[in-house]
């Protein structure tokens, strides 16, 4: 896809259409470069209209986006389990709030900045916090497009009991990376075609707006880039 330059480096389109997704799934075997796609997007965010964009970080294994919690644009960030519930708890009376400002002016939508609620493996919450977490993830995925409220799900494990059906139906843009099998394709995308990608680099993104799954290339910033912004940010 093309590419955006700004004066700090090279964003990605891709990354950039996923921003603007109500919601995004990102799914794919280990090492398959979701990591490399958060990564991405939390740069891009950084670098367009910085001062609208917020971030809620869950990160259950705790190494992936920590260095990102010191930066002004982390509302919350949250690696252990009652820190987990509490937040995505938070995030969900946070845009509560946000439709009773809407009400009161009568406005369609949040006239304010975007929060993005990042969820680094969306499948520990769901094997091991799924009676605390899951109503609350279900719930911000069918109001949170009109509140300005955005998920971002990853998990290397894109099976039934992971993207349930309250969850597929509510998270129309698919990003998928490389897959076991072609069921985990299917599950991602509706669709084989993720279990032949290489093992790097390439996915398919399925959006309302293509109808179909397109082959994108996975954008790679250098962790110097990464490290570069967040010590801007955090100065």
């Amino acid at each position: 896809m093309r590419t955006y330059t700004t004066p700090g480096g090279t964003v990605s389109r891709l990354a950039l259409d996923l921003l603007n997704q109500p919601h995004a799934l990102i799914a794919g075997a280990t090492g398959s470069g979701k990591s490399v796609m958060i990564n991405s997007i939390i740069f891009t965010a950084l670098h367009f209209a910085p001062s609208e964009k917020e971030l809620i970080l869950i990160d259950p294994k705790r190494v992936e986006l920590i260095d990102y919690q010191k930066i002004p644009h982390t509302r919350l960030y949250a690696s252990k389990s009652a820190e987990i519930v509490r937040t995505l708890s938070a995030a969900v009376d946070l845009m509560e709030r946000r439709f009773i400002y809407m009400q009161r002016r009568r406005l369609k939508e949040w006239p304010h900045e975007h929060t993005y609620i990042i969820v680094d493996e969306f499948a520990d919450l769901i094997t091991t916090q799924k009676r605390q977490t899951v109503p609350n993830i279900c719930r911000i995925a069918q109001l949170g497009r009109a509140a300005r409220v955005h998920l971002i799900l990853a998990t290397q494990r894109p099976t039934r009991d992971i993207i349930t059906g309250q969850i597929a139906v509510n998270i129309d843009a698919r990003l998928a990376l490389r897959c076991p099998t072609a069921q985990d394709s299917r599950n991602i995308i509706h669709q084989t075609g993720a279990e032949m990608l290489p093992r790097y680099g390439q996915g398919l993104y399925l959006t309302p707006e293509t109808m179909h799954p397109v082959p994108v290339i996975i954008p790679y910033t250098p962790p110097e880039e990464i490290n570069r912004i967040i010590t801007h940010w955090t100065r």
